[in-house]
């Protein structure tokens, strides 16, 4: 009988929940339950144990099996949160918690063995230039450890170095962003027209105009022989404003006519869309796929290294891995897996920065960043990419893969690894309902609204500097 504690949360009640997994096995007509055994102290020297377990093997009953006597493994581990956690006890052994760590103990407790934890260079693993692997892959494939906890990325690399356990569960990568807060923009004003739009009435307003002149020389009565009353005129017009003289032409008063309806709609338009501006800011997200993140050349790619996407990315030329792989190498900014925590608080705030991370990391960040401040700062991409199997690794041909494996089986399938890991998100969900634009209503301050005041300004500059030339120059008739 494996026996697992799991804590369950829901609507504000803590229960604890007892699940027993009961393994039934039917061998030669008979039926059968895994034992105890009788777990003496000591471990098995040398290999000892390992020639047990490939006993056991042969019998068909991986699940019955557990050690007369408890071997000690060595287990090579980062930290990489939520699923573990690294600790330095005072007598200098490393301590292990979170998810991985109930695993492992849930798999000591079944198979009857202890072990002590080892921590490498930070890295998952990755063959270097030279031939070797760094990492804890590298540890285990030396033979420096017995098993390597991960979870690791399965990938066809990996897999010629050391065997995989069956899953422990399915991950994908997204893009952790800072969350966009709106940003003053003075010349909001604008914004309702693009910059050719405004362009295409001021040249409409002046082939008015021209048409208009060329109208009344060509027919010699109709309006004013002025140009620039009809500038005036056309101006006044689109400030809905009263015109001191009337055309007295068909010509003219039809050019009038279609710049009056012309203005009506203009108007009409950007009144109506600036008053939807001002009265809320929206917000839309920058950064919702690896695609929207290639596209900007100006942001710092964040990566944990010696992964199985950095190995893909070594060997990758076509399609949008082939372009990752590109920018990466100018762009990217590579991380431990111990540091990929830290490196999202620090570096993803100033706005130049996107992370490609698992979900269940994004949504630790989620978590752990709404417990402390009460606000979701980051933001993770709707889009997702790369998805991989993970799993443990034990070094190559080990009989402790097979033993591990029945064990690994009946914990994911009865979602024990899930609820382990749920547990170190409480407050994941009220980030994750966010939606992907902000609508803000708070007042304007001068900061928004500082170029407003400015034409006021220059309005009245002008206005006085010409007030002065007519003080000074003598008024015509």
């Amino acid at each position: 009988m494996l026996k697992v504690v799991a804590t369950v949360s829901g609507t504000g009640v803590m229960r604890s929940v007892t699940v027993t997994l009961w393994v039934v096995l039917h061998a030669a007509g008979a039926l059968y339950t895994s034992g105890d055994g009788d777990g003496g102290g000591g471990g098995d020297g040398g290999g000892a144990w390992q020639s047990v377990a490939q006993a056991t093997l042969t019998s068909g009953r991986p699940l019955g099996f557990r050690f007369s006597r408890a071997p000690h493994l060595v287990v090579a581990a980062e930290t990489w949160p939520p699923h573990i956690y690294l600790h330095s006890a005072t007598d200098g052994s490393v301590k292990v918690t979170g998810p991985m760590a109930l695993l492992l103990d849930a798999l000591a407790s079944s198979l009857n063995f202890t072990y002590s934890v080892v921590q490498g260079d930070g890295y998952w693993g990755a063959p270097q230039k030279n031939g070797s692997w760094n990492g804890m892959i590298g540890t285990v494939m030396r033979e420096e450890a017995d098993l390597g906890l991960g979870p690791f990325g399965m990938s066809y690399s990996r897999s010629q170095v050391v065997d995989f356990t069956i899953p422990v569960f399915l991950e994908m990568l997204h893009v952790l962003v800072t969350r966009p807060l709106p940003q003053p923009d003075p010349w909001g004003f604008l914004a309702p027209f693009t910059w050719y739009v405004w362009v295409g009435l001021l040249a409409a307003l002046l082939g008015m105009v021209l048409t208009a002149v060329i109208f009344v020389n060509l027919l010699g009565f109709g309006g004013p022989k002025s140009t620039w009353r009809y500038v005036w005129a056309f101006y006044s017009i689109s400030f809905t404003q009263n015109v001191t003289w009337l055309p007295t032409t068909a010509s003219l008063r039809f050019i009038f006519c279609m710049w009056l309806f012309i203005v009506l709609i203009v108007v009409r338009s950007y009144s109506g869309a600036l008053t939807s501006l001002l009265a809320v800011k929206t917000v839309t997200m920058k950064y919702d796929s690896l695609r929207d993140v290639l596209d900007d050349p100006g942001l710092t790619l964040l990566m944990e290294g010696s992964t199985a996407l950095t190995a893909h990315l070594e060997t990758v030329t076509g399609g949008v891995y082939g372009e990752l792989a590109r920018e990466s190498r100018s762009r990217a900014k590579y991380v431990r897996a111990s540091e990929t925590y830290g490196a999202a608080y620090s570096l993803i705030p100033d706005g130049r920065h996107a992370m490609l991370v698992e979900n269940v990391v994004c949504r630790k960040i989620y978590s752990d960043h709404f417990s402390l401040t009460g606000r979701c700062d980051f933001y993770m991409s709707t889009g997702n990419f790369w998805r991989l199997i993970y799993a443990m690794v034990v070094q190559r041909n080990s009989p402790l893969r097979q033993l591990l494996n029945a064990r690994i089986l009946a914990l994911r399938e009865f979602g024990i690894y899930d609820r382990w890991a749920t547990n170190q998100m409480p407050n994941m969900t009220h980030c994750l309902k966010t939606p992907k634009k902000i609508k803000l209503q708070e007042p304007y301050s001068l900061v928004d609204l500082w170029a407003v005041f400015l034409l006021l300004g220059g309005g009245a500059f002008l206005s006085t500097v010409s007030f002065g030339f007519e003080l000074l120059l003598p008024p015509s008739h």
